[in-house]
């Protein structure tokens, strides 16, 4: 690797009013007592363990780092205290996929004991072999738009879905709000935040899928809102958001609501849920627990792959107002299952749908007025529409075809229940071969 000092002068405060500017050690000359490696496979935490031991301890750092696309470095510099206490300078380098070499030595006066470094890395190092984690709690937030989330459900004893204190209560369907309870396994406390934020994304595609509704994290920020009150409208710039009144400091018992409804599904399940059992609430599939269960169990490249094709289910749930961008969201959804061998390349929607819901179901795509895999092709590469995005409106027109509008809601289904049933089989199905003449 080509090191090079940094350009810019980084500054940050130094504990008693004023700033200090932040060093690069990887250029400092001199003896380095503490040398060694980690292997590869725990290398891509270690750094997270060295941070969340320093920070156990209370002490803070600053650091400084370089990185490309075959190497990474960086310099971290730790302090106990104020001015007069003691610090400890670490350089650590990297390859991708290879073990990180790391260095550390006392920097300043007064001097950092030896064996008091030893022991810090020695702790450090033991934690990160033994993948050592501490649970967490958090309370976060998932929306909706659709029937009110009114019971609570428990995907396992870590993370509970429950009601928000407050429902809209002005439409059935409108905007709607998850509160989600979650134990989460971090590395050290610190880490906690950024670990929330990433399991609330993932869990918002896992419920997204589930339900068929797009659920997201909610949005940030100020926009205009308006009211009408006493004759005239009140127009002002507010924050978004719910904002809940009762937030815990640890998880809730079981029982603090009561349960969320449940309906039994037989998979493939094409019916409108939301229209079995009461039509007055939310309820979910009863495998549900199930599905977390497998969702849990995937290996990091399966979970990697479900969350590449939920993600473009959710987006295509989000753009309904652009109908061919969502139709042809869902197209690329499904393909995103396919496996990742190369010969399987060259399949598409209608060979995915085959082997996960049966050749019924992909020769309905096949049929002229649907072929879905035409019109992602259109769109993707040529930008054409199929549906109405700006066209002019037709409710006066004296003729109007509803193919594309019946075909985007045929395929909804297909889509979830496509990712559903590759998730029931953990990413497990057969694809016949293409054969290439």
């Amino acid at each position: 690797m080509t090191r090079a000092k940094a350009k810019a002068t980084i500054l940050v405060p130094d504990g008693v009013g004023g700033m200090v500017k932040v060093p690069d050690r990887r250029f400092e000359p001199g003896d380095w007592p503490i040398q060694f490696q980690i292997s590869a496979k725990q290398a891509d935490t270690w750094l997270r363990y060295f941070h969340a031991e320093y920070e156990r301890r209370g002490w803070s750092s600053s650091s400084i780092g370089q990185f490309e696309a075959r190497d990474n470095s960086g310099s971290i510099t730790v302090n106990t205290g104020g001015a007069n206490k003691p610090s400890l300078a670490v350089v650590w380098e990297r390859r991708r996929d290879r073990p990180i070499h790391v260095r550390a030595r006392s920097a300043g006066t007064p001097e950092f004991p030896l064996a008091a470094a030893q022991d810090l890395f020695e702790e450090v190092n033991q934690r990160c072999r033994s993948g050592a984690m501490e649970q967490v709690y958090r309370r976060g937030q998932l929306e909706y738009h659709g029937l009110p989330w009114c019971g609570e459900l428990w995907l396992d004893d870590t993370l509970r879905l429950a009601p928000p204190s407050r429902q809209d209560e002005t439409a059935l369907f409108g905007p709607r709000i998850i509160l989600v309870d979650y134990l989460l396994a971090c590395v050290g406390r610190g880490e906690a935040g950024y670990v929330f934020d990433q399991a609330l994304q993932e869990l918002s595609v896992f419920i997204s899928v589930v339900m068929g509704s797009a659920v997201r994290v909610p949005r940030q920020g100020r926009a205009w809102t308006w009211i009408f009150a006493d004759g005239a409208v009140d127009c002002a710039v507010r924050n978004l958001g719910y904002c809940e009144q009762d937030n815990p400091q640890e998880m809730p018992a079981r029982g603090a609501s009561r349960s969320m409804p449940l309906r039994q599904v037989n998979r493939p399940d094409f019916s409108r849920g939301w229209l079995v059992g009461s039509i007055n609430e939310e309820s979910l599939p009863a495998d549900i627990t199930d599905l977390w269960e497998a969702y849990r169990s995937l290996t990091t490249d399966q979970l990697r792959q479900f969350l590449q094709a939920g993600a473009k289910w959710q987006e295509a749930l989000t753009q309904r107002e652009r109908s061919t961008l969502s139709f042809a969201l869902m197209v690329v959804a499904c393909e995103a299952l396919k496996p990742a061998d190369p010969q399987f390349r060259d399949h598409n929607i209608y060979d995915v749908v085959e082997a996960l819901l049966g050749k019924a179901n992909a020769e309905r795509l096949r049929e002229h007025w649907f072929r879905p895999q035409d019109v992602r092709h259109a769109h993707l590469h040529r930008g054409e529409f199929r549906g109405s995005e700006f066209a002019p409106a037709v409710i006066m027109s004296s003729y109007y075809d509803p193919t594309f509008d019946e075909a985007r809601r045929a395929l909804e289904p297909i889509t979830r229940e496509a990712i559903v049933e590759w998730l029931r089989r953990r990413g497990t199905f057969t694809m016949a071969p293409k054969l290439h003449l």
